[in-house]
């Protein structure tokens, strides 16, 4: 975190007082290589509190299966974790809001407050943003963690320590709902049924969008999704959910697509070439040429079985998988003027993408990076009122002295969401 942040170097009396036991952490030391180990306390800062970190959801499994994401890579030994929650054991000079015993979840990216980005209140993309577990900051994964107090947002008592350590992402699914601009009666396609995906539609659901469909190519996922129900009307969120396969790279040149497989593509719906475009005779059909015409086939089908025939695709898409295949389908969907946002990471940094299609149906690309400043209590807002329900994508807790068994299993792909509690698995 900034330098600013940390004014003072030595530990309040308030903290050696408690005589805590070591500060152990789970650390990553390279790719797929994690070691629990004494790591140093912390220091309260006046403006802070120090948390006895209760429940984490540990994420960045791309750091750990990697070595990075999204071309950062981890140089240098890490301690993990970003999405936590705890209990007060000490509070700053300062610090009038919290008291020792308050239940908190950790707001895991602490903007610099300074720059032209924070002015502007676009903090997710502060120049100096240092974020829990990434390359360059400290996570939470740890059995203490402090932070500014206004970084520690109380959580009602009802909310369990595993749902309140799962809040991180439902604030991003708050954001992707702000940013692909999500309203009432809108239809929403979502690629991916993870975690992101999941938490996305049940937001899209709590902003009563008309039909929510969702996309995998893991059966255990799909199957999921189908089973994931609204705390508001006791039935499943998704009204379609598809298994999906990768995009043959057969050309379709000598059959082109008509139909509807057409209107959803490039010239369909009044749209198509603009004025003074010039039609080249022939050119060479790339890969990518090859891959968005089974797209518009494949997407075809799944708009017919949607009953979106006659809208011709979706108003909203929401890409949350950083997979080609999806990019393309999720254009293919999009409606003429529709919004598409891409959410997904990946470890590849250029795909192919169908940009005369993004321009003759005039959609709305968009980027996301993680969550804004009203986020949070959002999210904890929608969680308190029960209008969004995590609990059922819990599947899974182990203790921190067990975390690599934690992020294998995720990685094995039987889990959806995986909570490490911290203080479990020592002897004290």
């Amino acid at each position: 975190m900034a330098e600013f942040h940390f004014l003072n170097r030595v530990q309040p009396s308030q903290v050696t007082k408690l005589n805590l036991p070591e500060n152990s952490a789970c650390v990553l030391m390279k790719k797929r290589d994690i070691v629990i180990k004494p790591t140093p306390m912390p220091i309260l800062q006046p403006d802070g509190v120090l948390v006895k970190t209760i429940a984490t959801d540990k994420l960045y499994l791309h750091n750990y299966v990697a070595g990075g994401v999204g071309g950062r890579p981890v140089t240098e030994p890490i301690v993990m974790g970003h999405e936590s929650s705890g209990l007060v054991i000490a509070v700053g000079d300062l610090v009038k809001t919290h008291k020792v015993g308050d239940r908190v979840a950790v707001e895991p990216g602490l903007p610099c407050r300074r720059c032209i980005n924070c002015k502007e209140g676009r903090v997710n993309i502060c120049l100096e943003m240092h974020y829990c577990g990434a390359p360059g900051s400290v996570g939470s994964l740890s059995r203490f963690f402090a932070l500014p107090a206004d970084m520690a947002p109380h959580i009602p008592d009802h909310v369990s320590w595993e749902e309140a350590g799962c809040i991180q992402p439902l604030a991003v699914g708050v954001q992707v709902g702000k940013r692909v601009d999500l309203r009432p009666h809108t239809s929403v396609a979502i690629f991916g049924c993870g975690p992101i995906g999941l938490v996305s539609a049940a937001v899209a659901h709590a902003y009563s969008a008309r039909k929510i469909i969702m996309f995998d190519n893991n059966p255990v996922r799909v199957d999921f999704a189908k089973k994931y129900i609204s705390p508001l009307t006791g039935k499943p969120i998704a009204d379609h959910v598809f298994l999906t396969k990768d995009l043959p790279t057969e050309s379709l040149k000598d059959h082109k697509p008509n139909g509807l497989a057409h209107a959803i593509g490039e010239a369909g719906s009044g749209a198509g070439i603009g004025d003074g475009e010039i039609v080249d005779e022939e050119h060479e059909e790339t890969v990518g040429d090859k891959k968005w015409e089974q797209a518009k086939k494949f997407v075809a089908e799944y708009v017919r079985q949607a009953g979106l025939t006659e809208e011709e695709g979706v108003d909203r898409v929401i890409e949350a998988t950083g997979a080609e295949d999806c990019m393309l389908m999720g254009i293919a969907i999009a409606k003429q003027g529709g919004n598409y946002l891409a959410v997904g990471l990946s470890h590849i940094q250029t795909n192919y993408f169908p940009t005369l299609a993004v321009t003759n149906k005039e959609l709305n690309v968009m980027g996301i990076t993680r969550y804004t400043a009203s986020c949070f209590p959002s999210a904890l807002d929608m969680l308190s009122r029960r209008v969004v329900d995590l609990k059922p994508l819990i599947t899974s807790t182990y203790p921190l002295t067990r975390s690599q068994d934690a992020f294998e299993a995720v990685v094995a792909g039987g889990d959806m969401k995986v909570i490490i509690k911290n203080q479990e698995g020592f002897d004290e």
